[in-house]
């Protein structure tokens, strides 16, 4: 056990250090150095040397290509993010004192992780699924299988299923039912005839039609008459006449002849 007068030191020493622990309170810009509050330095800005009990804390801006974007004590500002082109990225929003580049896919591509350090292509939905949500610069698209109902003949990057065709609201029957990847199949209603039913021309043979005789109808051809000696003589329409021409002069002086 110590003596009375060491352990009252020792007690004494604990007490002065508890007591200026309490003292020294520094505010949420200011760091606690060599027993004074130190400012720290504002976004923008780097540390150059901590302050003292006669002199603030020197801070310097960043220099071209770094920022700083918080209040700080470091004695280096960050770089400048690159955009590496070869992974698929570019610049969405250079960087400045205060801030960092930002930097985003090319179209069609989306961050392959949080930080976006690599892009990958978005992902089309294939034939049977439908696009739920589309890819954005972040997230890839999001794709499900096509309901009974619905069909996806095709890759889409941002097509849904599509319903069925409705062959009974076109009046027609099915022929092939939908499927996840393909769609209805319809064709015409076709009714077939009843026993006593009479089908209309058009959807059976014509039937040869009999063409009767009527009064004042002339079905032999046409004949012309020709006077063979004295006598006519019939002939038919569109045949030459054989009456020789010493024939046709006998007629003539017969006619001519005068009565005794």
């Amino acid at each position: 056990m110590l003596p009375l007068p060491q352990l009252c030191a020792l007690w004494g020493c604990l007490l002065t250090a508890v007591h200026l622990g309490q003292c020294v309170t520094c505010s949420d810009k200011q760091y606690l150095q060599g027993g004074e509050c130190c400012d720290l330095c504002q976004p923008g800005n780097r540390l150059v040397s901590h302050c003292t009990a006669l002199e603030k804390t020197q801070c310097q801006p960043c220099d071209s290509g770094e920022f700083s974007a918080h209040w700080n004590r470091e004695i280096r500002c960050h770089q400048h993010r690159h955009c590496e082109l070869n992974q698929g990225l570019q610049v969405k929003k250079e960087g400045t004192a205060v801030s960092d580049t930002v930097c985003t896919c090319k179209e069609g591509q989306h961050c392959a992780s949080k930080e976006c350090e690599t892009c990958a292509q978005h992902t089309p939905c294939g034939p049977g699924f439908g696009v739920v949500q589309m890819a954005t610069e972040t997230t890839d698209t999001v794709c499900q299988p096509c309901p009974v109902g619905f069909f996806s003949n095709g890759s889409s990057l941002f097509e849904k299923c599509h319903p069925w065709t409705s062959c009974e609201d076109q009046k027609l029957m099915v022929l092939r039912e939908g499927t996840s990847q393909t769609d209805t199949l319809c064709e015409k209603v076709v009714k077939k005839p009843k026993d006593n039913e009479v089908l209309p021309p058009e959807a059976r043979g014509q039937d040869p039609v009999e063409i009767e005789d009527y009064p004042g109808h002339n079905t032999a051809a046409p004949v012309q008459e020709t006077l063979h000696g004295c006598q006519p003589v019939a002939q038919e329409d569109g045949k030459e006449s054989r009456i020789s021409v010493q024939e046709r002069q006998v007629t003539g002086s017969m006619a001519l002849k005068p009565l005794v």
